[in-house]
This record gives C-alpha cells, structure tokens and sequence, in this order.
C-alpha cells in the first residue's frame, strides 16, 4: 500500500510512502522520526488511533495528514 502523507507544522512537507499489510499509525510515525505524543494523524480527513493498522485488504492508497500540536518553543 502507498501513503500519500501531508505533515503540517512550521513549513508543510508532502511524501509518499509504501507500507505493508500490518503496519499501524505508530510504525509510520517512527519511520518518519515523529514523535506520536506531538501530532495528530488524520486519513481522509477522520482522526485515527495510533495503535489502527493503517492497509486493509482491498484499499490500495490513501491520503494522511499529520498535524503538529505541540510547539517547539
């Protein structure tokens, strides 16, 4: 499965990421080196737990949004 991943904080970075069956929310943040207690992460727009797998059978992509709660100051 292929992520189109959106990450909103100080500036907005777009990437694509290809993950296997079984990987959670939480896995895909430690790949991208993101703390899970400072963001949200949104698919298609829905809030989703950490701990969700984000590939299901059948589904082929889909769009993230992680947004960054807390501040680096």
């Amino acid at each position: 499965m292929e992520l189109s991943i959106r990450i909103l904080s100080e500036t907005e970075q777009e990437t694509r990421l290809r993950v296997a069956d079984g990987v959670t929310y939480e896995q895909v943040l430690e790949v991208l080196g993101i703390n899970l207690e400072q963001v949200l992460v949104l698919r298609n727009g829905v809030p989703v737990p950490d701990d969700e797998r984000v590939a299901e059978k059948g589904v082929f992509d889909a769009k993230i949004t992680i947004i960054r709660i807390v501040s680096r100051g």
